[in-house]
């Protein structure tokens, strides 16, 4: 902004301004770091002690506008401080390379839509960190000369300066119609840690669907059943959160009609049309919903979490382990942890 307005109103102050601040923005990357963190781990509010992460932010500009430490030392430390900065930055983009790698690049999944989401958000934070490269590598190209090695500049600071306003407008626009990238992992989530059949409670559902139909026999179907939408997702919501019928591991979407006393062609159309879950899905994190009841229910006190796999319908704790990871956002471990310490 500092730069587009200097040379918009050709102001020297500001451009010589503009010129020595530059090259200190790139200790902003600690508030990349910041946001792939607190995206990884659900932060939605402030933790008061990650300011540690900017506190040489205000250093690095207090120096440089007071000179403090070099009154302090009776020596100049733009030298050693250029250096300071430029591995300063190295290592948190090592940081958050090895963040990502961990934590996004080979997050698995067992439910499809949070294969859909984990896939958006890799493809996300991907592109985002080869912004935050580029941004890095056009300062370590404008001011590697002049301040490691104190030779004059040979590119204008301001001369491809409209390339960085359109990577930051493409990655706003990304944002902006993908919202859930600021939500990170519990977007779909719901509060799972207690029974709940509010509607309003989760976003599973859409009762007023937005999907297009081009199927004559499933349009005659939405106009035979539209009445009865809200109180079909109304009793699957319900079971979804008070059930144990998926303990068997050939329970099908047909026996579920059946216990819900509607056509297996309503139960169908619901799913297909008016849920975010495959039936797959849902089964899978009633299952989940089952096993929190048993735990909760003190299951654990002469069971294993593998004979607790097995009891709601798992094949093995391994898929047992991801699918609770998915729908509660904490391990089996983790979870008892957090509910022994209440």
């Amino acid at each position: 902004m500092i730069d587009g307005i200097a040379e918009m109103y050709n102001i020297a102050d500001l451009k010589k301004f503009s010129i020595t601040s530059n090259s200190y923005t790139v200790l902003f990357i600690p508030c990349f770091y910041l946001y792939f963190k607190y995206l990884i781990n659900n932060h939605k509010h402030f933790i008061f002690k990650d300011l540690l992460h900017i506190v040489v932010l205000f250093l690095a500009i207090i120096e440089r506008e007071f000179l403090l430490l070099d009154s302090l030392f009776d020596c100049k430390l733009n030298y050693y401080l250029s250096q300071f900065v430029a591995v300063y930055v190295l290592v948190y983009l090592v940081v958050i390379f090895l963040l990502l790698k961990k934590n996004v690049w080979h997050k698995k999944a067992t439910l499809s839509f949070v294969k859909t989401q984990n896939n958006l958000i890799t493809k996300w934070t991907i592109l985002f960190f080869i912004a935050i490269n580029a941004f890095v590598l056009r300062f370590f190209l404008l001011y590697y000369k002049e301040y490691l090695f104190y030779e004059p500049l040979i590119i204008e600071p301001t001369k491809y300066l409209w390339v960085t306003a359109l990577v930051w407008i493409v990655l706003f626009l990304i944002i902006l119609s993908n919202p859930q990238l600021l939500y990170g992992y519990s977007y779909l989530q719901v509060e799972t840690t207690k029974t709940n059949s509010d509607l309003k409670s989760n976003n599973y559902w859409n009762i007023q669907s937005k999907i297009k139909i081009n199927n004559n026999q499933d349009q005659l179907l939405k106009e035979k059943i539209s009445t009865k939408i809200e109180p079909y997702v109304f009793e699957l919501n319900a079971l979804l959160f008070n059930n144990s019928y998926f303990r068997n591991p050939d329970f099908s979407i047909k026996d579920l009609a059946q216990v819900l006393n509607i056509p297996n062609s309503h139960l169908k159309y619901i799913f297909k049309y008016h849920s975010k879950l495959s039936f797959s899905d849902y089964k899978k994190i009633s299952r989940i919903q089952n096993s929190l009841e048993l735990i909760n229910n003190n299951y654990l006190t002469t069971n294993t979490l593998e004979s607790l796999s097995k009891e709601v319908g798992f094949s093995s704790y391994n898929p047992f382990f991801t699918c609770f990871k998915d729908v509660v956002g904490k391990s089996p471990h983790q979870y008892i942890s957090s509910i022994n310490s209440d």
